[in-house]
């Protein structure tokens, strides 16, 4: 039951390897996840500050 439907065409730049296709858009995501991993390490290291200060605030309120 053919539909005419060719399974191996390609439009656009995907699937093309080395010329502005897929390399270019792969290190551009890499690129992104590295400044998304970047930017939660620096919201973890302030939440981690904030958390400890809040903590030691508690534990002088209690006593």
């Amino acid at each position: 039951m053919s539909q005419g439907i060719n399974a191996t065409a390609q439009t656009g730049q995907t699937g093309v390897s080395g010329e502005n296709g897929s390399d270019e858009a792969i290190a551009a995501m890499e690129a992104a996840f590295d400044r998304a991993i970047a930017i939660a390490a620096n919201v973890t290291a302030r939440r981690m500050e904030g958390g400890s200060a809040l903590d030691a605030a508690r534990t002088r309120l209690s006593n």
